[in-house]
């Protein structure tokens, strides 16, 4: 029976080793191993003139499929017949790694934290992850796996660059940027191997105009909106200056979590790389208020973590500093003994019990989207609103007051260029300045007599 790709998935794994030759390829035989392994190899088996039969493995048939395994048993086959040792053909098959197991080896020696932020880490591993390596369980992810070749069973130098547009036009239909990030990622990771002479394959060219287009994310919060959100997120006591806690109460709000929107849309600081992890010892409090940051997201190219602040991000962090120093029931305060004493937005959860054994680890606030989406709901704004919007808040009403770029490059820790993205009008922007191109000023004219 001839072997086919249908025929070979349905074999099923006995107590004993099962053996298929493949017609019309003599000497290629397919061996299914058995139970409880799940391996089904390739072998080429010839005799050499007299001596007795000699078997090579030719590669596993998840890796090279029917196709191939004939066409390197035909490659054998030649290379005995011209008189070439099959063996030396055989460790060109067997020393190099598949595309997995290269992937796998850069992890350690590529992927590490000296060369790249965590986030970035946990981005590529989580991108690899699922698509090359399969391990999800998403479903929407799974059913793209019937279009696309498991290429973590291929050698790396056996990779196609028609393979790699498959995957991007693929995942691309599903997540247009996520498809753009794998290309990318999977080409710096071929660029260094062929740095490194593991290879001289680079199939993850693809011209930027093929590539997908990626809409930035770029709403905020109009000046309406700041008013009404602002009024929600900080409600103090007249008398005492703390925090309001029957406001908090009254809406099932977290007061640290309100705190920390607040100050990221004064601030414009990101959330769990700067403003989440702000520490006591980093605010300079004088005569020139500056934020003293140990790294931002593009510190490395621009070295800035020296950030000054304005009465608005002040008042929340001094707001703060009352309620945690003359309200016993504080949510800011923990004793010096605690590691949460020296965070300015503690995390209430820190050492519980999260679940499957496991506990919370971190001594500050990161996850606030539960209550950007009630304050979101409680001020009557009814569109999807990304948290990161208090970003894109912060830097558009900067450039609407001020006019200058080079303010809101520096108060964002970004370059000019990419402050300029803020540089778009408002419907307010273009209702004023109409107005003011045909507004008319009163002047008394007299009529003439005509004579």
């Amino acid at each position: 029976m001839k072997l086919t790709d249908n025929y070979i998935s349905k074999i099923k794994h006995l107590d004993k080793n099962q053996f298929f030759s493949m017609p019309g390829v003599e000497g290629l035989t397919l061996q299914v191993y058995k139970f409880p392994s799940k391996s089904k190899t390739w072998f080429y088996q010839y005799r050499p003139k007299g001596k007795n039969p000699v078997r090579l493995k030719v590669g596993s048939y998840e890796e090279l499929g029917i196709n191939k395994a004939v066409t390197r048993a035909k490659k054998l086959s030649n290379d005995i017949f011209m008189g070439k040792d099959p063996y030396e053909v055989r460790k060109i098959f067997k020393g190099e790694n598949t595309l997995g197991e290269q992937i796998i080896e850069s992890y350690k020696s590529i992927l590490t934290p000296v060369r790249y932020s965590p986030s970035t880490i946990t981005t590529i591993k989580s991108i690899f992850g699922s698509y090359i390596f399969r391990k999800t369980k998403r479903t929407d992810i799974r059913e793209l796996f019937n279009q696309l070749d498991n290429i973590q069973h291929v050698k790396v130098s056996s990779i196609t660059n028609n393979q790699i547009r498959k995957f991007h036009q693929v995942i691309g239909a599903r997540t247009p940027r996520q498809a753009n990030s794998f290309v990318e990622y999977l080409r710096m990771f071929f660029n260094i191997w062929v740095d490194r002479g593991l290879t001289n394959n680079q199939p993850c060219i693809i011209k930027k105009e093929d590539k997908f287009e990626e809409k930035e994310y770029l709403d905020f919060l109009r000046e309406d909106e700041i008013d009404r959100v602002r009024s929600i997120l900080i409600q103090k006591d007249l008398k005492t200056g703390r925090f309001l806690e029957s406001h908090y109460k009254k809406h099932k709000l977290s007061v640290v979590a309100c705190s920390l929107i607040a100050y990221q849309i004064f601030s414009s600081r990101r959330t769990r790389s700067e403003a989440s992890k702000i520490q006591w010892s980093m605010i300079q409090d004088g005569l020139v208020p500056t934020l003293k940051l140990e790294k931002t997201k593009t510190s490395k190219k621009n070295k800035k973590t020296d950030f000054a602040m304005g009465d608005d991000e002040l008042d929340v962090i001094r707001t703060i500093k009352r309620d945690r120093l003359n309200n016993p029931k504080s949510k800011f305060y923990y004793p010096p003994e605690d590691p949460r004493f020296n965070y300015v937005f503690p995390s209430a959860a820190y050492g519980r019990n999260i679940g499957e054994g496991r506990t919370a680890k971190s001594l500050y606030l990161v996850d606030v989207d539960k209550t950007w989406k009630k304050v979101l709901l409680l001020a009557g704004i009814k569109r999807k609103l990304k948290h990161y919007a208090t970003r894109h808040t912060h830097a558009t009403q900067l450039l609407r007051a001020t006019g200058n770029l080079k303010l809101v490059a520096d108060t964002l820790g970004i370059t000019i260029k990419q402050a300029s993205k803020y540089s778009k009008t408002q419907h307010e922007d273009v209702i004023e300045g109409k107005n003011k191109a045909f507004k008319q000023e009163d002047k008394k004219t007299t009529l003439k007599n005509i004579i």
